[in-house]
């Protein structure tokens, strides 16, 4: 498949996930519940019910340890040699200490695809070799939507923070705004302003194509469904 081909193909569905996740906007918006997700093998919590099951690409921000292994062979013969090994160790340390301290930065690490899953009590993240590693609401502490740029970003009160990326992250943002933030409060977040702006376009746009409902409300379409 050539290259413009494929970024053709890549542009078409990031269209398609766009859209998608404005559909998502208007029936939240317009009172709704987010749809159920049949979904078979994973076995849920009592009252949990699923929402999304996508394939995002994931990483998680922190610091390294700052620990390095330190030379200190000895050496033996001519007092040049002696020295010149003295000054080869020393460098040799100095460039692992360097690094360790650079390691000691905060940076996104663990980048991976795998297969994400997003329930009304938590996200849900396959990572091989350690299985389902769960994100609860409840344990959000700090929550920074990006649909505009594909990303989404989550702090905890006890864990690094997570960083969900791809062509889902529309739908992820919208979906987890509603849960973590509330249905009261989630479409007042500024993170969501580009993709909400846009929704609010397109019902400008398809206004008189829709049915009304009571009070000249627009009805939504379902998500996910023509």
């Amino acid at each position: 498949m050539g290259k413009r081909k494929q970024a053709a193909e890549h542009a078409q569905r990031a269209d398609t996930e766009w859209q998608l996740a404005q559909d998502w906007v208007d029936w939240l918006v317009a009172g709704n519940e987010p749809q159920p997700l049949g979904i078979t093998g994973l076995v849920l919590e009592q009252g949990e019910v699923a929402y999304l099951s996508t394939s995002m690409h994931y990483s998680r921000l922190y610091g390294g340890s700052g620990e390095y292994m330190h030379t200190s062979n000895m050496a033996f013969g001519k007092p040049g040699f002696v020295l010149g090994m003295m000054a080869m160790n020393a460098a040799v340390n100095a460039g692992r200490r360097n690094a360790a301290r650079k390691d000691m930065q905060p940076l996104w690490r663990e980048l991976q695809e795998l297969p994400v899953v997003v329930t009304n009590y938590r996200i849900m993240c396959h990572q091989t070799p350690r299985g389902w590693l769960s994100f609860y609401y409840g344990a959000v502490q700090e929550y920074y939507p990006d649909p505009a740029n594909w990303t989404v970003t989550f702090g905890f009160n006890s864990a690094e923070p997570l960083r969900l990326g791809g062509l889902p992250a529309p739908t992820l943002a919208v979906l987890t705004a509603w849960c973590v933030l509330g249905a009261e409060r989630w479409a007042a977040d500024p993170g969501l302003e580009p993709l909400m702006s846009a929704a609010q376009a397109r019902q400008i746009e398809r206004s008189g194509g829709r049915p009304e409902l009571e009070g000249g409300q627009r009805l939504p379409r379902i998500p996910g469904q023509d």
